[in-house]
């Protein structure tokens, strides 16, 4: 199967890629960065759910939850920020969205799978 280069074969389908696309553009827009799509939707079509992360520098990261000094530790602000972004996820695109911000050190570290970034194809009227 061939994909059109930048998109890579995503396994959620169509019309939810697009969806997803949109989804990422409004991540974008509230944080300034791309969220990724990764996990086994982004490699296949067999999957329980759709793994979306936002990856912001360590220094960003830190300010927002200047709490959350450990990835096993929980910490409230994260916690409500990437429940409630998961559900407004899963309300945009019908997917079941896995949504977590990561720390861009811990994420390279711990996670070498395939990413794909959501939102940079945008579908414009009339182009």
């Amino acid at each position: 199967m061939s994909a059109r280069p930048g998109i890579g074969i995503i396994g959620v389908g169509m019309p939810a890629h697009l969806h997803l696309e949109a989804f990422g553009r409004e991540i974008e827009d509230a944080f300034g960065h791309l969220p990724m799509l990764v996990g086994s939707s982004a490699t296949g079509k067999q999957w329980r759910d759709v793994d979306v992360r936002l990856i912001l520098p360590d220094d960003e990261f830190d300010h927002l939850f200047p709490d959350h000094d450990a990835p096993a530790r929980m910490d409230g602000r994260w916690s409500l920020l990437c429940a409630a972004i998961s559900e407004l996820g899963r309300l945009r695109t019908g997917l079941p969205v896995d949504f977590q911000i990561q720390r861009m050190s811990n994420a390279n570290a711990k996670y070498d799978g395939v990413r794909h970034a959501l939102g940079l194809h945008a579908v414009r009227g009339g182009q």
